[in-house]
């Protein structure tokens, strides 16, 4: 597989263009060189197949609406998953609890458990 390649496609496939792109670095953000920089680090072949993860993992293409891909991996196999921008919504419940309960997993489960006439 090409890094490139893919890369280019999955910014394709997020709605975005190599112009969105506000940097190609680490996720932590210390890292980071602008798309012009990136394509000539980013052509390489590597395997995607099963086996050893070849590419950095912490790897990540910011876009300037805040979006940005991310490697996923498993068993070796790679990829680019896409991360939409947070967009808080206009309005929330409050909550008051955050350790989960079986069979709560979510906060909102955690804080608002279903009553017992409520269709599942």
């Amino acid at each position: 597989m090409n890094l490139l390649g893919e890369t280019k496609d999955a910014i394709s496939q997020s709605g975005h263009s190599t112009d969105d792109v506000r940097f190609v670095g680490s996720r932590d953000g210390k890292l980071g060189i602008p798309w012009s920089q990136a394509e000539k680090v980013l052509d390489i072949d590597y395997d995607d197949g099963y086996g050893g993860q070849e590419i950095a993992a912490d790897l990540v293409v910011v876009f300037t609406d805040g979006g940005f891909l991310r490697r996923e991996e498993y068993d070796g196999s790679e990829w680019w998953e896409y991360e939409p921008p947070f967009r808080g919504p206009e309005t929330q419940k409050p909550f008051g609890r955050v350790k989960r309960t079986y069979p709560a997993y979510s906060l909102e489960d955690i804080n608002y458990p279903m009553e017992a006439d409520d269709e599942l």
